[in-house]
């Protein structure tokens, strides 16, 4: 056996140096006739090519970048593929410069031609799978982001542009483990509101820094136009997805000295926003107090990435006088006692009118009302009712055709409602009397309704604090208070309140909110809206908001309503606890992020 072998190496030998000496003698005659010119493929640290994922390949498909599109195939190898994901961010190097780019796509290809879809194939693999992944070609393609450069001249900071270059293949693709890369390609803002930190598909991305996670913040200066809390916020996801804690941490973001702005009514005087919150689960009165779970490594990773954490002691809590009702709530802030006076409803008949209404049977209550309000003497809304239901008041409109006696009976119905009379008038001082307590600048003003078990005084109080809210900040004579203060206004069940028009009555409300959210930026008024219902918020409305923060969702048409790119809505529904998309195109390109383990406050 032996001898075989060696007459058998020997053979082999013998071939092979015959073969050699062959194509030297070829390739020395093709040299002589022509001369090869050979690309270099930029030179990568040899740390990086250890852990790089792979090479840009053409023996797939040809590299190419168009305008509109691209085709950039990379070959993973075995060692890395565990490691790469669908959405997975890479680097390709050109030496100078570097390719950011997204994983976008995934596929294996058989490396050896083999027919794998028998039954005796499949059978054997069933019993004992022995695939090599040597046996396969996996595949990941590329999406390209930008360009990262450094800019001439000055520090040569780091910036970005459109991919408008083609990598050459076998370059290698690297992981990106550079924060701040990572934050100049995905043109995150360095410092701002903090939302939480930069993962993909749950897992967070790591880089070299301390600590390592990239954090994303919402952009909170002038350097780009006015702060985006005044383009507006949505935060939407189902019931027990975490909305409450999520939006607990951002609007805690808002609160602290440093953060001021500045209004165009009042150049010369920066200041800190007021952040007022309608709370139906009272719930955000907790800013007050402290979470215990936050330890000393917690306080370090907060402070390192500055995130502002801890209690707020400028809390109040406005608690509506309800006959029948008394706030027995969580809050342990200060309490202060309010009461809604029937003079709000001389300019917002809608306050007192059930939806239903005719547009004639709101002309006629605008007429009943104009009437009343011009009498003299103290205005209420028991004064009204006597007015309205005086016979000799009914038969003047009635006589002279002013009012269809229809019309005018069917008003009467709607506005004698046992409800209206348990809100307005109460013994306690009236909002209108208490707005300079209420939006004082630093301050969070906190409005509770779960103390209420009737959903139409509920939204009787919520819909008249957002009317004077959104009265006094588009008035020129408005109160100083609200019209020269910044206002985040937190909005939970928004889409109780913004829902869309139906009727007359809807299209009174959402016509004014409509308004608020056309001129929120140049008024100070940022809308923060909080809903597990998106889909049912007026388009006017919904246009307006800026930046969309996505829970999970299970809803097609509330996930439909949102407009997000193909590739993020298919994630929507697969979100865990703490992970959210953040659609803001104004601040970033589309990302997934996971919120803080923790509430910054008690929750």
């Amino acid at each position: 056996m032996s001898e075989d072998r060696d007459i058998l190496s020997f053979s082999s030998e013998q071939f092979d140096s015959e073969e050699g000496n062959e194509t030297d003698n070829k390739e020395t005659q093709q040299s002589d006739d022509f001369d090869f010119e050979e690309y270099k493929v930029p030179d990568v640290d040899t740390n990086d090519t250890d852990h790089a994922y792979g090479i840009v390949t053409t023996g797939i498909e040809p590299v190419e970048i168009t305008e509109s599109d691209a085709t950039l195939t990379g070959y993973i190898t075995t060692t890395r593929r565990q490691d790469v994901r669908l959405g997975t961010y890479v680097l390709v190097p050109y030496g100078d410069e570097d390719l950011f780019a997204r994983i976008w796509k995934l596929r294996y290809i058989q490396e050896f031609e083999v027919d794998d879809a028998t039954e005796i194939h499949s059978r054997r693999m069933l019993k004992s799978n022995t695939t090599d992944e040597e046996d396969y070609k996996f595949l990941a393609f590329l999406d390209p982001i930008c360009i990262l450069y450094n800019e001439s001249g000055g520090d040569g900071q780091l910036t970005r542009r459109m991919s408008d270059r083609i990598p050459k293949p076998n370059t290698s693709i690297l992981p990106v483990d550079d924060k701040i890369k990572i934050q100049t390609g995905l043109n995150i803002p360095k410092e701002g509101i903090f939302l939480g930190h930069l993962s993909v598909g749950g897992e967070l991305v790591k880089t070299r820094a301390e600590p390592p996670n990239v954090p994303y913040y919402l952009r909170n200066d002038y350097s780009m136009g006015d702060p985006l809390v005044f383009r507006h916020m949505l935060v939407c996801g189902s019931t027990g997805t975490g909305k409450t804690f999520m939006t607990k941490n951002i609007l805690r973001q808002f609160l602290s000295d440093g953060n001021r702005y500045v209004l165009r009514s009042d150049e010369n005087r920066w200041k800190n926003p007021c952040v007022v919150i309608m709370d139906p689960q009272d719930e955000y009165s907790q800013v007050y107090e402290e979470n215990p779970e936050i330890n000393t490594q917690d306080e370090y990773s907060f402070n390192s990435e500055n995130v502002e954490f801890g209690s707020w002691s400028n809390t109040k809590t406005f608690v509506a006088k309800v006959d029948g009702y008394s706030y027995n709530g969580k809050s342990r802030a200060q309490q202060v006692e309010f009461t809604i006076p029937f003079e709000l409803v001389k300019n917002n008949s809608w306050l007192i009118a059930a939806a239903g209404l005719t547009e004639l049977q709101y002309l006629a209550l605008d007429i009943l009302l104009e009437d009343y309000f011009k009498k003299s003497g103290e205005h209420t809304y028991r004064g009204f009712l006597d007015y309205i239901e005086d016979e000799a008041t009914r038969s003047a409109y009635v006589d002279s055709g002013k009012i269809h006696e229809s019309s005018y009976d069917g008003i009467v119905r709607r506005v004698k409602n046992r409800a209206f009379e348990k809100v307005f008038d109460q013994d306690a001082r009236p909002i209108t009397d208490i707005l300079d307590e209420v939006f004082k600048p630093g301050q969070v003003s906190v409005f509770p309704t779960e103390y209420i078990n009737s959903p139409l005084i509920r939204d009787l109080i919520v819909l008249t604090l957002m009317t004077t809210i959104v009265d006094n900040k588009l008035s020129t004579s408005g109160n100083e208070s609200v019209r020269k203060t910044p206002i985040v206004l937190g909005l939970d069940e928004a889409h109780r309140y913004l829902a869309k028009a139906s009727g007359e009555h809807s299209r009174r409300i959402i016509s004014k909110f409509a308004d608020a959210a056309r001129q929120g930026r140049k008024e100070g008024l940022g809308l923060f809206l909080i809903t597990q219902d998106p889909q049912d918020i007026d388009d006017t409305v919904f246009k307006q908001i800026n930046t969309r923060i996505i829970l999970n969702l299970t809803n097609d048409n509330a996930i439909n309503a949102l407009n997000v790119p193909k590739e993020y809505e298919k994630r929507i529904p697969y979100l865990k606890k703490g992970q959210m998309i953040v659609y803001s195109p104004d601040n970033s390109d589309i990302v997934e992020i996971i919120g803080l383990p923790k509430c910054v406050v008690k929750h």
